[in-house]
């Protein structure tokens, strides 16, 4: 009987943000690094490193308990544009290894093995090849790699050892080998599911490996229990892909104490509205309403606000409908952040639904879409953005990286 072969290597990048701070600042090296969105004490830390998580720091923690567990603690403004450019550089880096199969997030990506990659030997030499492909990167960039039987548990495997880890498993060893884990480790399981499953009597990994295929499908409330069942046996599949139309577009941004009065916040909404509407038109969508989320500093109440139109894509529109919705602001409180989005998407209306079309916005929209795709982001605004146009940077978010074009307004 051979060897169990092994279907998937995952590579996670280790305090992906710092890391390459400290690379591209070497006096940033072997000292605690947090990496913030703004230059403010009120702002959470996005990324640190593993120097700073050594005094307990967790990524999302104020700055100002931050400084209390570590007072040496060293913050660093957010450069996304240049995660986005190592992100394009470790990618290749990886695929002159074995190809990714996706690319799961900024620093996460999942490599599909195929036949003699399979044997564990040969996928874990794979392994360290792409370790030190990554190092050629940069010095101070580090990545945990799991080799599993499915990419869940590749996943899973990944976060066993880090920094800097390698860990295998295979079929024979399962559901054993997932006994030391937490339910909650399980990518896709989160608060809600946890809370289900302990309303079931299932507190640990041992209990929830131990239940039969038809509790497991009750439990999720559908096939995807099945799924999961099969999953954390080792068998190896994915979800059938989906295609559906995304439901909004958004933006959100902490304010900076500069941007706090109702004007200036005013004009950073309108530039986040302008923002989800360029994606919005990338993926051919019109938009039939806006919303807008407001908070206010000292005060327990937030604004929430909506409005729905006639389907469009022009950004003059859309910045109208969102002044009308601005109205509702206090002019004497202080705005503390923003949501702003647009939504009720969709196809381009036929004719017959009176859509907003065809007019000299629409062209003109049409030419400065153009004009940013050739000469950077934002090298064409309206003039309603230019006391804030270099407010509220494009952030990376969860899920996958953005393009490096859509950085370019992007502090370095």
């Amino acid at each position: 009987m051979g060897c169990p072969e092994i279907g998937w290597l995952f590579v996670d990048l280790n305090a992906y943000f710092a890391s390459v701070e400290q690379e591209l600042r070497p006096e940033l090296r072997g000292r605690p690094v947090g990496v913030v969105p703004v230059e403010a004490e009120t702002t959470c830390c996005i990324a640190l490193s593993y120097q700073a998580k050594s005094y307990g720091l967790q990524a999302g923690m104020v700055v100002a308990a931050a400084k209390a567990l570590c007072p040496h603690l060293i913050l660093v403004k957010a450069r996304p544009r240049l995660y986005i450019e190592y992100h394009d550089r470790i990618k290749a880096a990886i695929e002159r290894c074995v190809p990714i199969q996706q690319v799961m997030s900024c620093d996460e990506f999942a490599c599909q093995l195929m036949g003699r990659e399979r044997d564990p030997v040969r996928a874990t030499e794979i392994a360290y090849a792409i370790k030190a492909a990554i190092r050629s990167v940069g010095e101070t960039l580090r990545c945990s790699v799991g080799l599993g039987p499915n990419r869940l548990l590749a996943k899973m495997a990944g976060d066993v050892q880090k920094p800097d880890g390698l860990m295998l498993f295979d079929r024979d060893t399962l559901p054993q080998a997932l006994y030391g884990f937490e339910i909650s480790d399980i990518p896709g399981v989160g608060r809600r599911m946890e809370k289900r499953l302990r309303a079931a009597g299932i507190t640990t990994m041992r209990e929830l490996c131990a239940q039969r295929r038809e509790h497991m499908h009750s439990l999720w409330g559908g096939v995807l229990g099945d799924r999961m069942w099969l999953w954390l046996r080792g068998e190896d599949f994915l979800e059938p892909a989906t295609r559906t139309v995304q439901a909004t577009f958004s933006r959100q941004h902490i304010l900076p104490p500069n941007c706090r009065s109702p004007e200036r916040a005013r004009g950073v909404a309108i530039k986040l509205l302008l923002s989800a509407a360029r994606r919005m038109r990338e993926q051919g969508l019109w938009a039939g309403g806006v919303f807008l989320q407001v908070g206010f500093m000292g005060e327990d109440r937030a604004l929430d606000a909506g409005i729905r139109f006639v389907a469009c894509q022009s950004p003059a529109i859309l910045q109208g409908h969102l002044i009308e919705l601005w109205k509702e602001v206090p002019s004497a409180s202080k705005p503390s952040d923003l949501t702003v989005g647009v939504t009720e998407l969709g196809p381009e209306p036929g004719p017959g639904l009176w859509a907003e079309s065809g007019d000299a916005r629409e062209r003109v929209t049409g030419v400065m879409d153009k004009l940013n795709a050739r000469y950077g982001l934002n090298s064409v605004y309206p003039g309603s953005i230019h006391d804030v146009r270099k407010e509220a940077p494009t952030r990376i978010s969860f899920g996958m990286p953005l393009r490096r074009e859509d950085f370019e307004d992007s502090a370095d």
